[in-house]
């Protein structure tokens, strides 16, 4: 349960982004992160899942081209994140020291429609200590990778655009117990009981 913004006590919905779907046990991946959201009160939506029929209608495809395939494909992703509360994403480093940037694509979805931004990363320590690509340092401290591009300090794990971003160390398990400590605290702050697991 959660206080939505209309001031509803209700099951929240969750966007789960991430790189989960690119790998051989994606759907097994998909059916443990359902179970993880029951656990911790939260309807978690899978990219794959199904889309339900509600006023976000997937896109009609106008030919088999590879085109209207990935419009297809974007707009099932964007419509599943329309019909969420909140998002959870994996922002661990994918193909590079970067998160997945499909992922990021949907992070800033998310933001700019008003969800609340959540995300999990093995490793939270500052970027200048966890990148692996720091070859260089500047007189004045600044710090370079082996392309001379600087890397940022600003004391953040990620990019300063996921400073809004409420980002817990570990799983998907350890951010949705810290998500439900969020949810919870709000709610009994306004009077509510909070969730227990099992209900």
């Amino acid at each position: 349960m959660f206080i939505d913004k209309q001031g509803n006590v209700r099951r929240p919905k969750a966007y789960l982004a991430g790189t989960e779907i690119f790998y051989p046990d994606s759907r097994q991946t998909g059916e443990r992160y359902h179970r993880l959201c029951e656990k911790y009160g939260i309807d978690g939506i899978y990219p794959p899942d199904i889309a339900p029929e509600d006023e976000y209608p997937e896109y009609v495809k106008k030919d088999d081209s590879l085109h209207e395939s990935e419009v297809q494909m974007f707009t099932h992703d964007l419509n599943h994140i329309r019909r969420c509360d909140i998002i959870i994403a994996n922002l661990n480093d994918y193909r590079g020291n970067e998160p997945d940037s499909g992922t990021a694509v949907e992070c800033g979805i998310a933001w700019g429609l008003g969800k609340r931004c959540f995300a999990f990363i093995d490793d939270a320590r500052p970027m200048k200590e966890r990148f692996k690509g720091v070859t260089k340092t500047l007189p004045d401290g600044r710090l370079r990778d082996k392309n001379g591009a600087s890397i940022e300090d600003f004391g953040l794990p990620l990019n300063l655009m996921f400073s809004d971003f409420t980002i817990f160390q570990g799983t998907l398990e350890d951010a949705l117990k810290g998500i439900r400590r969020i949810f919870d605290s709000e709610l009994e702050q306004a009077g509510f009981p909070p969730f227990k697991t099992g209900e």
